[in-house]
């Protein structure tokens, strides 16, 4: 049986592969590669002056163009000025809005907790700017950092001496799966990965929805916006920009009191159970817990990390395990319990049916 080597779907780039010829970059494209990640900043105290022009060429052969940030800080103070320099310098390499813009952490391992604290206040900052985020490590710290995305994970770096045939890390965003690769017109040596979602390979993407005019037609009890939305004080005010009381952030909990639809359009509104409404729209809202629909998840991802129970009822004296950011559980069926969900494991126990907890996989 013939095995083949892991696609080229990716190549990574920075002053280390110095000028990059378009005639390079049109080599790369045609050996099947997407998307070009280039270094814009380290520290607090580097930018990559290659980014700019390498980032144009690739771009000018039709390829994606993403940045990434090679991590120095150690506290979240730090992480906060490392991000908004980042940004900074990523918007000075012509990395547009809606690309990625990767946190490259692989310079200190201080535990999960403080490593978590100082990769989200990093990420905060960089969605806050307009650009989506991921985290790239190595394989051997994937237990040492929260590295979910949107549902997936992120992008991993592991050298076989042998990858061929391989798929390492396959409910990851992408494979970094060698360092040596080569291209005509260039003597460097480049990183390659291959992709396992379209987040790097469809390019930068609007970080605001597409109002579709797909409203709810059911209450779902519970929700989370999936973009900055704001709150008014009456169901008449919503979507109109006035009488706004407040914004909700993205992934945030919200209880719902009741589904209100229009008599005449096809218009919805959710009136929360703290007196306030907001679009029922599902480009901006999405429902908290997985509903009981047959098929609808076989798969999931756990976010911050999962408790698995062997009862419906989620208490301390019926917990069995506890599981880290990154496990992936195949899901048997959705159960209802009250307003929420749990989900069924093949083992017969339970975890939360609570997408920012367990994270749709298939």
């Amino acid at each position: 049986m013939v095995t083949r080597m892991p696609r080229y779907d990716i190549v990574d780039i920075s002053n280390n592969n110095g000028y990059i010829s378009t005639a390079t970059f049109r080599t790369m494209r045609s050996k099947g590669v997407k998307a070009i990640i280039s270094k814009v900043s380290e520290g607090t105290y580097y930018y990559d002056t290659t980014a700019k022009g390498n980032l144009s060429r690739a771009k000018s052969v039709g390829l994606k163009i993403h940045g990434y940030h090679f991590a120095r800080f150690t506290t979240v103070s730090g992480a906060r000025a490392e991000a908004y320099y980042a940004v900074k310098c990523a918007r000075a390499a012509g990395v547009p809005k809606g690309a990625v813009l990767v946190c490259d952490f692989e310079s200190y391992n201080r535990g999960w907790s403080e490593n978590n604290a100082t990769t989200h206040a990093f990420a905060k900052i960089v969605k806050a700017a307009g650009y989506r985020y991921d985290l790239y490590t190595m394989g051997s710290w994937i237990n040492s950092v929260s590295i979910n995305n949107s549902g997936r994970a992120g992008w991993i770096a592991n050298y076989p001496y042998n990858p061929s045939g391989m798929k390492l890390y396959a409910s990851y965003n992408a494979w970094q799966w060698t360092s040596s690769a080569h291209f005509a017109g260039s003597s460097s040596r480049f990183d390659v990965s291959m992709a396992y979602s379209d987040f790097y390979t469809k390019g930068a993407t609007s970080t605001k929805p597409k109002n579709k005019h797909e409203y709810f037609a059911w209450n779902p009890k519970w929700i989370y916006p999936r973009f900055t939305v704001a709150a008014y004080r009456t169901k008449a005010e919503v979507g109109h920009g006035k009488g706004v009381v407040k914004y909700y952030k993205p992934y945030t909990k919200l209880h719902v009191k009741q589904l209100i639809k229009s008599k005449t359009t096809k218009h919805a509104v959710f009136e929360l159970t703290n007196g306030l409404f907001i679009t029922a729209n599902r480009a901006w809202i999405n429902n908290l817990y997985f509903t009981t629909t047959k098929g609808a998840v076989k798969r999931v991802k756990s976010v911050h990390g999962t408790n698995k129970y062997r009862s419906k009822k989620f208490d301390k004296k019926y917990l069995v395990a506890s599981f880290r950011a990154g496990t992936l559980f195949d899901v048997a069926k959705v159960v209802k319990v009250g307003s929420v969900t749990r989900l069924q494991l093949a083992d017969g126990k339970y975890i939360s049916g609570n997408k920012l907890i367990n994270n749709f996989v298939k």
